[in-house]
């Protein structure tokens, strides 16, 4: 255990050294941080197991995008914690935010992974059902509300992100950044199906290297997270890719399309539209186009529109929608605004 101070206060972090020898663990969080762990998991495989009874740690993976998020997070660990009576170790991006309170039986575990390591077993840990999802079910239908990637092979190609978005914590709760080599990861591309690139925010360097690839050895590929801005700068390669067919999903967050709501998030209006241009361009192609939205943004007591639902499912995919939170926690409030989007 450390004690630390980051941008949200002191507090304790635990680290992966200090759980017992048998790890349960299971993720409410996004790809990133539920590769993250399956990644030291499959270096560790000894060490994990699915019986929650016979584990000497439970771990669950948290996430703060939202007070719903956070709120889930913690009614996960809550079960878990009445289930066996035992403390919760509590990973992910919420583990880092110490201006968080989180119940006494909860402790905070910092960033687990192994850069470079294979994923070769993903059922070492749970995956929770998206909660925002009624009555979810398992699926091979990429389309599925709650199924977006959620079959592929994550391959780990970076972590963190360099982005100065107003509304995100990103950049301070994923750990130490990293980016990995496309050419040294070629040979575990191609040992599995449905591969997806797998990073906070890829590089433009990486979506270059990674379509040659995948254009070289013809085998198709989808990409998550690239922001507009690096869609923009790698327009050429990434409409190559999809041309000659190896482009399945392309997903880029645009999280807006109002110029007004865009500056004020800190994100370039240009960059966004030129983007959506080259989406659906690229949709035109054949490719899967997905993104990501915040509704019901709020700023400085003013409330902004939401794009049009029939527009999204009309201009895209696959869409995912957050409703826009101000980073301070209540638990009161999001057990309220929980009932009002969820149900």
């Amino acid at each position: 255990m450390e004690k630390v101070k980051n941008k949200f206060g002191e507090g304790d972090l635990y680290q992966i050294s200090d759980l017992g020898q048998k790890i349960y663990a299971t993720s409410c969080a996004c790809m990133s941080v539920w590769s993250d762990f399956l990644s030291w998991a499959n270096a560790n495989e000894n060490r994990m197991t699915k019986d929650i009874n016979e584990a000497d740690s439970i771990v669950v993976l948290g996430c703060q995008v939202t007070d719903l998020s956070i709120l889930n997070d913690i009614e996960v660990a809550w079960r878990l914690h009445k289930e066996t009576g035992k403390d919760v170790y509590m990973g992910g991006c919420l583990a880092q935010r110490m201006d968080i309170e989180l119940p006494e039986y909860i402790k905070r575990l910092d960033v687990v992974r192994v850069i470079n390591q294979e994923i070769n077993n993903r059922t070492l840990i749970d995956y929770e059902a998206p909660f925002w999802v009624k009555d979810y079910e398992e699926s091979d239908d990429d389309l599925r509300e709650g199924n977006l990637f959620r079959n592929y092979y994550p391959l780990k190609i970076g972590a963190g992100c360099h982005g100065k978005c107003k509304y995100c914590t990103i950049k301070h709760t994923r750990g130490i950044t990293y980016t990995t080599v496309a050419h040294n990861q070629i040979e575990e591309f191609l040992r599995h199906d449905n591969v997806v690139l797998i990073s906070d925010s890829p590089t433009v360097d990486q979506i270059k290297d990674w379509c040659k690839i995948a254009c070289d050895y013809k085998k198709e590929i989808s990409i998550r997270n690239i922001e507009p801005q690096t869609l923009v700068a790698c327009e050429k390669e990434v409409l190559e890719l999809a041309m000659k067919g190896y482009l399945h999903i392309l997903h880029c967050p645009v999280q807006s399309f109002d110029d007004e709501v865009l500056k004020i998030m800190n994100r370039s209006v240009p960059m966004t539209h030129k983007a959506l241009e080259i989406m659906r361009k690229v949709r035109s192609l054949g490719t899967l186009i997905a993104t990501n939205i915040i509704i019901d943004y709020t700023y400085d007591g003013q409330n902004y529109p939401n794009y049009e639902r029939e527009l999204l499912k009309r201009d895209f995919d696959y869409y995912s929608w957050n409703p826009y939170f101000d980073g301070h926690w209540d638990i009161d409030k999001a057990k309220q605004r929980f009932k009002k989007y969820i149900g």
